[in-house]
């Protein structure tokens, strides 16, 4: 009698159904009676998963289960397997969760859906966080793991199409952690592609295969009504299809630029359509109709952002609609500026129910400036969801570090999966698991910076510039606030790690002082001060403040610091030539400026100011520099006779966004204001294709006493060859004009 006591003991000990048949033993001090079970044709994916669950079983049991392929009935099992009633597009994914009696069962569709049965067993029943890409998952150590009883998930995404264009493409962990997408995955050809259907090699030999702009043919675009066109692209086509033959989708989309073919044919078709989208989708439908086995993707862009009014997309074609246009306060759903997005998508929706939507998550001409827009992500799914979406590319920085990066990453990442979760909640959870005890500083410093740009009123532009906004949400009075939630929260840091996530954070706070300091140059908080002898000096501890900036934004993964822009290590060269090379002194200093022409409103940098504070401007066109649309025309005020030797314009070329040198430069002086006379001849520069931004000067020899001068620069004539748009000027940059 006494052994059987003592059997039964044990066995109670290690039987895995406890009593109350609520809570199943998985582990039992360092010790497990399970094993990990897979079919005998088990596919590759499925081998994966059970070694996911065997390393992360191991990592907070310690126990090490062992795989097998063989079942016994007398074994207890976590069998993984594929479900065969999850074969649609959107189940295919998806995955189940059961037990029967004390055995485990994770089931998935024909894709990755066992594997993300796993992670999601591995996160809500091993407790293990995958809190950030690039970064390791943290698990807690339970030697004695239960789980309750019953279980019964069971799972499908929200969205056929789920991708987070940031960092988490860096770590394939992470992307199968949440089920995400890898657009290389899925697409066989890829965005704006019709250079790459009808090369513009053909253009010597063929101009008509091209785009009628303004009279001329132009390799903007391709002329859609020509079907020879049509036949390239076909052989073109054929031969994508075999270099991958397993891709899911093909782009037929306009390249990026605004133009389109208007030669009689294509004319004809748009006018009846009610724009160029008419002749796009007709050429897309053409297309699909050849290959009804294949899948299309088309990006509702530009000038074919609206529906067509008559035609409508195949069942085989993709409408992958973009709203760059609109601002970020907030949500689609609400903001103002997404009413012309939200008629479009309806118009859209009336033509197919296959929509993707392309959308923006930072901004992009100044990756780590503060982009306060995490509270829309949830409210933007679900409004995406609620139409019936079925794709979503929310791009960030890709492989490049953004402002929030990782807390934006995870919000989009969980709601894409699942459209319903709450949106508190996951940044609770999110804020409290990454910072730890200093998450309620954090929580104080991410609300302020939301109530601060509420407050100004200013627009949240995807091509904005935290320089701009030093006198609303990011003033100097708002930065001390920031700063002083950053030490706070510094200081509540439990560990080296935590406190590197919040200087991660705290970059864009780095980068904006950085920034404006250049901004206010000879001011307070600027790059320079002034001795008592008169010389100007680089502000004390500022080049140290650079080096730090630089070091963590490269340990961060900040590779650009701008959508095609400069890297940190470049960054860090800028501002070693500024410590190096100083300034000169401006005779022209806070001298008055008088405009005969307007300068673009959307880059007032300090309106009149601008061009005599005495600081130059650097690459980036958004700050220190003013653009003018129809020339440049400027009188300024010495306020008194001086005797001058030269005076010295600065320009940019930043062929990008349309700024181009000057044709030519004009300087008038005078010593009354009412007669003015002409300094040698004017000043000329050459224009030659060249994409990456840099500054020129138009230098003038004075030689005598002056009081005012008289400047016109008149811009090129036209947008040269390369560089072509109905729609666009070219523009005139111009930082400061220098008088020594």
């Amino acid at each position: 009698m006494r052994y059987l006591f003592l059997f039964l003991m044990i066995f109670a000990m290690f039987s895995p159904l406890k009593a109350d048949a609520q809570e199943l033993q998985l582990a039992l001090g360092g010790r497990s009676t399970y094993e990990i079970l897979l079919s005998e044709n088990a596919s590759a994916t499925e081998q994966k998963a059970a070694e996911v669950l065997q390393h992360y079983f191991h990592e907070v049991t310690r126990v090490k289960l062992p795989i097998t392929r063989n079942r016994e009935e007398s074994k207890l099992y976590i069998a993984l397997g594929k479900n065969s009633n999850l074969e649609n597009e959107a189940a295919a994914e998806g995955f189940s969760i059961k037990n029967k009696g004390q055995q485990i069962v994770i089931e998935g569709g024909a894709g990755k859906g066992t594997l993300y049965g796993v992670y999601y067993f591995i996160q809500n029943y091993l407790h293990c966080k995958k809190w950030a890409p690039n970064e390791k998952a943290e698990c807690p150590k339970i030697s004695d793991l239960e789980i309750h009883l019953p279980l019964n998930v069971a799972e499908t995404p929200a969205f056929a199409y789920r991708e987070v264009y940031s960092t988490a493409e860096n770590d394939q962990e992470y992307m199968d952690w949440y089920g995400l997408h890898r657009l290389d995955d899925f697409w066989g050809l890829w965005g704006h592609s019709f250079s790459k259907l009808v090369p513009s090699s053909f253009f010597s030999s063929h101009p008509e295969y091209f785009s009628l702009v303004e009279g001329h043919r132009r390799t903007d675009q391709l002329c859609l009504s020509n079907e020879e066109v049509f036949k390239l692209t076909l052989k073109s086509l054929d031969e994508f299809f075999k270099e991958n033959p397993n891709a899911k989708y093909w782009s037929v989309s306009p390249n990026d630029n605004n133009n389109y073919c208007e030669c009689d044919f294509c004319r004809e078709i748009d006018e009846e359509e009610g724009g160029p989208q008419g002749s796009l989708i007709r050429f897309v439908n053409k297309i699909a109709a050849h290959y009804p086995e294949k899948t299309f993707t088309t990006l509702a862009y530009g000038a074919a952002l609206q529906p067509p009014l008559k035609a409508k997309p195949e069942s085989n074609v993709v409408i992958f609609l973009s709203n760059i246009t609109i601002y970020r306060n907030q949500p689609v759903a609400t903001e103002p500026s997404a009413a012309r997005f939200r008629t479009i998508l309806k118009g859209w929706l009336d033509k197919t129910s296959r929509i993707f939507i392309w959308d923006y998550y930072t901004q992009f001409t100044n990756y780590l400036a503060p982009f306060p827009d995490s509270h829309n992500i949830g409210a933007n799914i679900e409004y995406y969801k609620n139409h019936g979406i079925s794709g979503i590319f929310a791009q960030m920085g890709g492989n490049t570090y953004v402002d929030q990066n990782e807390l934006k990453t995870y919000l989009l990442s969980r709601k894409l999966w699942d459209a319903n979760l709450s949106d508190e909640e996951l940044t609770d959870e999110f804020v409290q698991g990454y910072y730890g005890k200093a998450a309620p500083a954090l929580k104080t410093y991410m609300f302020n910076l939301k109530a601060a740009l509420q407050e100004s009123g200013r627009r949240l532009d995807i091509y904005g510039n935290p320089v701009n906004e030093y006198n609303s949400y990011l003033s100097p009075k708002h930065m001390e606030e920031f700063s002083n939630q950053f030490e706070a929260a510094e200081k509540l840091a439990e560990n080296a790690m935590i406190r590197q996530r919040i200087q991660r954070l705290r970059l864009a706070f780095d980068y904006t002082y950085l920034q404006q300091a250049r901004f206010y140059g000879l001011g307070k908080d600027g790059i320079f001060t002034e001795k008592r002898s008169g010389k100007l000096h680089v502000r004390k501890g500022l080049p140290l403040r650079v080096k730090r900036f630089v070091k963590q934004a490269e340990a961060a993964g900040v590779k650009e610091l701008s959508e095609g822009g400069i890297s940190p290590a470049d960054y860090l060269q800028e501002w070693k030539m500024v410590f190096e090379n100083g300034i000169s002194k401006n005779e022209a200093l806070g001298a008055e400026v008088s405009f005969h022409t307007s300068f673009v409103p959307d880059y007032p940098a300090k309106k009149e100011a601008t061009l005599t504070d005495g600081m130059y401007g650097f690459k980036d066109f958004s700050y220190n520099w003013l653009l003018f649309e129809n020339g440049f025309s400027v009188t300024v005020d010495l306020s008194a006779e001086k005797q001058v030797r030269t005076v010295t314009l600065d320009f940019l070329d930043d062929q990008r966004h349309w700024i181009f040198l000057p044709d030519s430069v004009r300087l008038q002086v005078s010593k009354d204001g009412l007669t003015f006379q002409e300094v040698k001849v004017p000043v000329s520069f050459s224009i030659k294709e060249d994409y990456s931004a840099a500054t020129d000067k138009a230098r003038f020899s004075v030689g005598e006493k002056i009081r005012f001068l008289k400047i016109t620069a008149e811009p090129i004539k036209t947008l040269p060859a390369w560089k072509t748009s109905k729609y666009k000027k070219p523009l005139i940059a111009v930082s400061e004009i220098w008088v020594e």
